[in-house]
């Protein structure tokens, strides 16, 4: 039972309370190949973790996590190891800005291995406030503590070789409702496509694509799974927004179509877009005509 920040309750001891069914997805960490590969979804076990009494304080702990991988798995479990919890008086995340100043508030900040060369750990990083005097610290519901902007959560994604390290990324809610869907046209010679997008969440960094739908090549395109989309942005700090490089896979065609990409030239002095088609190997079949490229604010569809 959650209790109001600075009242008594049954017991003064101070928990992270992780509730049933927490999941978020990660967001691709800006521009990178193959496609797809940054797809995933992070899912930390229900139960409750001790905090230390006082700030500042590390104590050990690990939070049991999975990623799943693909639409129907193969599902990733993090292999237990040594990770460290604790609170930071007058704090919040470090990603947040419009708070203003952390007087107030206390974060939990937990990493799954405190001897990495930073404190942002290998695997999995979560940082939650709440107002000062808090003793139940609960990752719920997401959705508000995304919009006030009082959750941070990295997660991973597997190196693109296996010999590769596993690459740090935002892990974002799955769902946001209320939020602004944009929307990008894309007329074709070939056809046109719209991309309907949103932020990873409500502080505007990172994006995820939620629909594809359109035709092009006499293919019909009507994808809204977040394992078929990709939405990665090429500048340094990941902005929503940036000049996005869009991508949908639609499934093979009899001519070995399977994914349209559209996106911006990073070398161009100006924005300037080409779009092509891939074969399901992302092997490159041909360039399309691009005639234009508009950005709607708020004319998305909402679909998750």
């Amino acid at each position: 039972m959650m209790t109001d920040a600075g009242t008594d309750s049954a017991s003064d001891a101070r928990l992270l309370r992780i509730p049933e069914g927490f999941e978020l997805c990660i967001a691709t960490p800006g521009l990178s190949t193959p496609l797809f590969h940054f797809r995933g979804v992070l899912r930390l076990d229900p139960g409750e973790v001790p905090l230390p009494a006082e700030p500042d304080v590390q104590a050990e702990a690990w939070l049991p996590f999975t990623l799943q991988t693909g639409p129907n798995g193969p599902e990733i479990r993090g292999a237990e190891g040594k990770g460290a919890i604790w609170i930071a008086a007058n704090s919040v995340p470090s990603s947040i800005y419009f708070l203003g100043e952390g007087q107030g508030w206390e974060t939990v900040i937990y990493v799954d291995n405190p001897d990495a060369m930073t404190v942002r750990g290998d695997r999995l990083l979560v940082q939650v406030a709440y107002p000062a005097g808090t003793n139940e610290f609960e990752l719920a519901p997401v959705s508000t503590l995304d919009q006030e902007s009082r959750l941070h959560v990295i997660a991973f994604a597997p190196g693109i070789a296996p010999e590769d390290p596993p690459r740090r990324t935002l892990a974002g809610p799955c769902q946001l409702t209320d939020i602004q869907i944009d929307r990008i046209d894309v007329k074709l010679a070939e056809g046109a496509v719209s991309f309907h997008t949103r932020p990873a969440r409500w502080g505007a960094l990172d994006g995820f694509t939620v629909l594809a739908q359109g035709e092009v090549d006499g293919i019909a395109i009507e994808v809204d799974s977040y394992w078929d989309l990709e939405y990665a942005t090429n500048n340094a700090e990941s902005r929503y927004g940036a000049s996005p490089r869009l991508a949908v896979r639609f499934g093979e065609q009899p001519d070995g179509s399977c994914i349209l990409v559209v996106e911006a030239d990073p070398f161009a002095p100006d924005e300037v877009y080409s779009a092509r088609i891939l074969d399901c190997e992302q092997n490159k079949l041909r360039d399309l005509a691009l005639e234009s490229i508009d950005f709607v604010a708020g004319g998305g569809e909402s679909r998750w």
